[in-house]
């Protein structure tokens, strides 16, 4: 006699995809973080490099994001039973000293999701230290940057959902919800890398509100989901939807999620580098947050599956090692220049012609990229490997959501 799982292609799915992240990748990732702790157990590193023998990194500064980034996704896993030997509770101290007075105030709210997840009790002082700084973000000239001001919605969303702060966290996580919602484009869905201002810069201003980047999308659509998540508001889910929407719409054949796109056009303006990360962590982040945000509808585990796939079907340097078992990291990305030449966006000065371009003209990227006329990055980052974990654990959260709906 048969069963569902015999015959249901969705259950099937679910559980090769959990097979493949949790035999495959994750133990890269626990692996690479035990390996990238730096400043005697203080920090993580910015990034490590391939080092002087075949199983050795090279690592290189530290990073405070990347630290946080790293915690959460690690925080994610132990949930599911998997853990890594670290530092937790110095690396933590660290961060929490660090936070209240961050530059950047979506890094103290990466931080405030961390604690929040830990149930760390810690939480309460951030979040009073984080209302504290609230004018800084609501000035009527302070104009957001997506990706960091999302970082901010997901922390004070996630705080508001826990019951942290009080009334002032869920009126501030509404108030930065409704600033972040102005850089979506009302007709493609797209996030802009900030709001439309007049700047000096006229090149530069330009490019922020007509192109985004990959990173631009994915975290204003956690934020958005994890916002709606805390409140019922369908308009942040219908905005976290419709991003993700979007996205999927335009992912490559070979399941490549593109580097910078035209907001206003609704397409890629540049389409490589294809990040590691993008793959294996943030786009299955950001699908699988629109799911809990919009009421666990299944629909992404195809675009998810190709995310995925990628790593063994992509057209770009099939040939290429990107996982590294022996040094535990998967590397950075495929790109069209060399990484010892590239910059802003991690694009050559001719790429990042080409994005100018797209800015004034409207041009979208459709250039082919096959066989070995690119670049792997060497390098791999601590919160890659973190996004990693978050991925999963965050899809198999969404699976044992609907397992009890069936």
């Amino acid at each position: 006699m048969s069963t569902v799982t015999d015959v249901d292609p969705t259950i099937r799915r679910e559980s090769a995809l959990q097979r493949l992240t949790g035999e495959r990748f994750v133990p890269i990732a626990l692996r690479g973080l035990e390996r990238s702790v730096t400043d005697d157990g203080a920090w993580l590193c910015f990034k490590a490099l391939p080092g002087a023998g075949p199983d050795q990194l090279a690592l290189e500064g530290r990073s405070e994001r990347y630290t946080a980034m790293s915690l959460i996704g690690l925080a994610a896993q132990a949930a599911h039973g998997r853990s890594a030997d670290l530092p937790h509770a110095r690396l933590l101290d660290s961060l929490c000293r660090w936070a209240p007075s961050a530059l950047e105030l979506g890094d103290a709210g990466l931080v405030l999701w961390l604690l929040v997840a830990l149930k760390d009790s810690r939480a309460e002082d951030l979040a009073k230290a984080i209302l504290a700084r609230r004018d800084e973000v609501l000035r009527s000239t302070y104009l957001p940057a997506s990706m960091e001001f999302a970082y901010l919605l997901i922390g004070v969303a996630e705080a508001e959902r826990l019951g942290v702060g009080g009334k002032p966290m869920a009126e501030f996580a509404d108030a930065v919800a409704e600033r972040l919602a102005r850089n979506q484009h009302a007709r493609t869905h797209l996030f802009a890398f900030a709001a439309r201002a007049r700047r000096r810069n006229v090149m530069r201003g330009r490019a922020d509100y007509r192109l985004g980047s990959f990173a631009s999308q994915v975290y204003p659509t956690i934020g958005f989901a994890f916002h709606a998540r805390a409140t019922g508001d369908p308009r942040s889910a219908r905005i976290a939807r419709t991003c993700a929407d979007r996205l999927c719409a335009l992912q490559g054949d070979a399941g490549q999620w593109w580097w910078v796109y035209n907001v206003v056009r609704g397409g890629a303006a540049a389409r490589h580098p294809v990040y590691s990360v993008h793959q294996h962590g943030m786009g299955p982040m950001m699908l699988c947050a629109a799911e809990i945000g919009g009421g666990h509808d299944p629909r992404y585990d195809v675009a998810i599956e190709k995310s995925l796939s990628w790593f063994d079907r992509r057209p770009e340097l099939p040939a290429a090692e990107m996982i590294d078992h022996k040094r535990g990291v998967v590397w950075r990305a495929i790109q069209r220049d060399d990484p010892r030449r590239t910059g802003r966006l991690g694009l050559g000065r001719m790429e990042i012609a080409r994005l100018d371009r797209s800015a004034w003209l409207g041009a979208l990227d459709h250039r082919p990229f096959e066989g070995d006329e690119g670049f792997v990055c060497g390098e791999c980052r601590p919160y890659e490997l973190g996004w990693l974990l978050l991925a999963d654990a965050m899809y198999r959260d969404c699976v044992a959501a609907r397992a009890l709906r069936r």
